[in-house]
């Protein structure tokens, strides 16, 4: 059958978009090649052509998702008057999340969306950049200028890491299941209004008397951006030079 190439760059997306899809629904485990052909309306053997394994599919995915939400967040640092302070880091979070919100599940590395593939030898996983401590962070966006200086970053940062995985799972929890809603029980705050009242708090607690030097925070975190980029991007051919041997 003659194929148009320039159908595929199209056919690539709709195939990652459905494999995103399945995997936050039901999961690695029980998401097959098939189901992600069946859901964009292709022959299983097409999307074979572009992925010769589900891992290969999952890894091109990550690698997708990672690159989406690394632009996204940098959108949001440009265009939001309040960019390069810490509360505007979490609310960029918030931002890239609803736009790319397989991230959340990549970040915690969650057990239901990725399930027997984080035990796999040489996975993805394992080769993408560590993120700095929250600690690290913190001091380093105080040096800029972005943080009040005295503040007690040790308490914030612990504060911080011990509320995330509590607040991604509150933003995974409403995607997993046949049936997505964006209500909240009653008994809890929605995602959005976490994010906003963690920013708020830090707005309160970190924001220098003078004032936040936002252009100093913004040239620390693009600088983190171009480093994470370039890092990603050696790990990745790494991974796939790995994978092609």
């Amino acid at each position: 059958m003659y194929q148009n190439p320039s159908d595929q760059p199209e056919r690539i997306q709709l195939i990652l978009d459905a494999a995103a899809e399945l995997l936050l629904r039901h999961g690695y485990n029980k998401t097959t090649m098939s189901d992600v052909a069946d859901a964009v309306g292709l022959h299983r053997g097409l999307v074979y052509l572009h992925y010769p394994s589900k891992d290969a599919l999952i890894e091109a995915l990550i690698v997708r998702e990672l690159s989406r939400y690394g632009e996204t967040w940098s959108h949001h640092l440009e265009t939001d008057p309040s960019g390069g302070s810490v509360a505007s880091v979490y609310r960029g979070v918030l931002y890239a999340l609803k736009q790319v919100p397989l991230m959340a599940a990549i970040h915690t590395r969650d057990q239901e969306v990725f399930g027997k593939y984080l035990h796999k030898p040489n996975n993805i996983f394992a080769r993408l950049p560590a993120t700095s401590p929250t600690y690290v962070f913190l001091r380093a966006m105080q040096e800029a200028g972005a943080v009040r200086q005295g503040s007690n970053l040790q308490a914030v940062a612990f504060i911080l890491d011990a509320l995330t995985p509590a607040i991604l799972e509150t933003f995974i929890s409403p995607l997993r299941g046949e049936h997505r809603s964006d209500s909240t029980p009653a008994d809890k705050p929605s995602y959005d209004e976490l994010m906003e009242t963690i920013a708020e708090m830090l707005e309160r607690i970190l924001t220098p008397v003078e004032g936040v030097n936002l252009e100093a925070g913004k040239a620390f975190l693009r600088q983190g951006l171009d480093e994470a980029r370039a890092h990603f991007t050696e790990e990745m051919e790494q991974h796939q030079k790995g994978n092609s041997e």
